[in-house]
């Protein structure tokens, strides 16, 4: 079914100008109060900010300047902000999106004359809207609308890379690789080696929906063989091999996609919920592929059981468990696993397909 592409067309010349990081944002105004920046590592910098890109940030403290390399960056503050702004930062920080998605919808945006705090309760508010979305819990088409209002009134926004890569995985949701991919080379454009391997990886991805494995298996490659060795990169390593162990499966090597996924479960942490789920999913479709009916479905259980809580796994998994019981004689828990599907996912590509 044909689908209204979610990039208008008043917004390629945007993306073009994302593309191109030759605007900046200049904030060399005098002015009362403390802008602050919350390094991952180091201590908080309170000042004034200076400027601000995608990829940096300055700001003067006591008349020095410093420079912050954003992907350095947990989180920027701005002087006279509203004081629930930075509660819903942290909320999101943390995961908790509903929480943060209530509270900046309390938030006003009258009287307030900074542009960046303006930008940052937009950039929140669909950003909440879009995670909760990918859960199957919120508006996704609402979330890719408000970002994408977001990302032309602030074209050189610093939250760029995770609005890219937001919008990137709201087009998968909604079925429209095209335009993910569109979204995703814009990490790849980042100077942060954390955000360019998260582009190889969401390219990677994508490139697998569309059954392209030949080029899914070099960008996993690239990013298995990776020397990088930040918290980061690591996991998109890790994930990375599951899409290696994919590739093969859908090559048609379902016993060595086998083998290499077992090897994963030894090797890694189990509390790694987004991880295990991908392998047990990953397990599933090659039992499914071998004729292996009972394996495929314990594989899909555990996902179901253990690591249900990476939504978008979580939602595919109901989905295959919802077709394999009644192949074991039990038509009544496949019902009850579309139901759940249905109930907790109902926006998910997985509760729309046939």
């Amino acid at each position: 079914m044909n689908q209204t592409p979610i990039i208008p067309s008043g917004c390629r010349t945007l993306f073009a100008a994302l593309l191109a990081g030759t605007i900046l944002l200049s904030l060399a105004k005098p002015g009362q109060g403390q802008d602050r920046v919350y390094p991952k590592r180091d201590a908080v910098a309170s000042g004034k900010f200076v400027e601000i890109t995608p990829t940096a940030v300055k700001i003067t403290v006591r008349n020095k300047e410093q420079t912050f390399d954003m992907a350095d960056v947990r989180k920027l503050s701005f002087d006279d902000e509203p004081n629930t702004l930075d509660r819903v930062r942290e909320s999101v920080l943390q995961g908790q999106y509903e929480q943060a998605l209530d509270e900046v919808k309390k938030i006003s945006a009258d009287g307030i004359e900074n542009p960046l705090i303006k930008q940052d309760i937009e950039f929140y508010r669909y950003y909440c809207e879009g995670k909760l979305g990918l859960a199957g819990r919120g508006d996704k088409l609402l979330a890719i609308k408000g970002l994408l209002a977001v990302a032309k009134e602030n074209q050189k926004s610093h939250h760029l890379y995770d609005l890219s890569d937001m919008l990137g995985q709201l087009a998968m949701a909604v079925n429209q690789p095209d335009q993910a991919l569109r979204y995703f080379n814009v990490l790849m454009s980042a100077t942060s080696p954390d955000t360019k391997a998260l582009g190889v990886y969401r390219l990677g991805s994508v490139e697998l929906a569309q059954g392209k494995v030949d080029e899914a298996k070099v960008r996993f490659g690239q990013l298995a063989a990776a020397t990088s060795a930040s918290p980061e990169m690591g996991r998109l390593k890790s994930l990375a091999e599951v899409g290696l162990a994919t590739c093969e499966q859908m090559s048609g090597n379902n016993e060595q996609a086998l083998q290499k996924l077992d090897s994963l479960v030894q090797q890694y942490d189990s509390t790694d919920q987004e991880l295990f789920a991908r392998i047990n999913n990953a397990k599933g479709a090659a039992y499914t592929a071998l004729g292996k009916t009972n394996q495929a479905l314990l594989s899909y259980l555990q996902t179901d059981l253990l690591f249900f809580t990476d939504a978008e796994a979580h939602a595919e998994a109901l989905y295959h468990l919802a077709k394999l019981w009644p192949l074991t004689g039990q038509p009544a828990r496949g019902a009850e696993a579309k139901a759940r599907l249905t109930a907790q996912y109902a926006s998910s590509i997985w509760a729309n397909k046939d």
